[in-house]
């Protein structure tokens, strides 16, 4: 009978943990991010979103994605921009994602002192990547041209990556 109990109980209790799945949202806007706890994706809007007490908002102008009066990016190609948490310290990170033909890049900005500061950035290029997937403290994509799967991991003060085949940081450079 316990043993009923116990399995009855972790069954409930993962129908409660969130599943890494695209929403019909995603599928709506047809996003290549899965997982922020927010976002925007499109070439021009903004995102509300607040740190502590604070509101700000990321606006995505075209190729430039701006808050306030600092400018993130300035890239070309899709953009996302999204919040999650990669620090654990319950305030979000923003995150810029640009996806173009050659590449799938993601830079992590987290508010420093009343500054912006780039903690991480990401990426696969050759084209073989569609998306990237955001689960607690960790940014993966799937370079479906090898067949690796590449993670970043945040400890402490950076990004750690890691590929399932054991190669070096596959980042485009900026």
């Amino acid at each position: 009978m316990k043993r009923i109990i116990s399995i009855l109980a972790l069954f409930l209790t993962a129908l409660t943990v969130g599943a890494q799945t695209r929403t019909y949202t995603d599928n709506a806007s047809r996003t290549f991010i899965i997982g922020l706890d927010s976002y925007f994706f499109g070439e021009s809007g903004s995102l509300d979103f607040r740190i502590g007490s604070n509101s700000w908002q990321a606006v995505v102008d075209g190729e430039r994605v701006s808050v306030g009066d600092a400018i993130l990016d300035d890239g070309n190609g899709e953009v996302v921009v999204g919040i999650h948490d990669f620090t654990g310290d319950r305030n979000p990170e923003l995150v810029v994602a640009r996806r173009t033909d050659a590449a799938l890049c993601a830079s992590v900005y987290s508010l420093s002192g009343g500054a912006w500061t780039k903690i991480g950035r990401i990426g696969v290029g050759g084209g073989g990547a569609q998306d990237i997937r955001v689960f607690r403290q960790v940014i993966s994509i799937r370079d479906h041209n090898s067949d690796t799967l590449h993670s970043w991991t945040y400890h402490a003060r950076g990004f750690d990556y890691k590929g399932s085949d054991g190669g070096q940081d596959p980042t485009p450079a900026e």
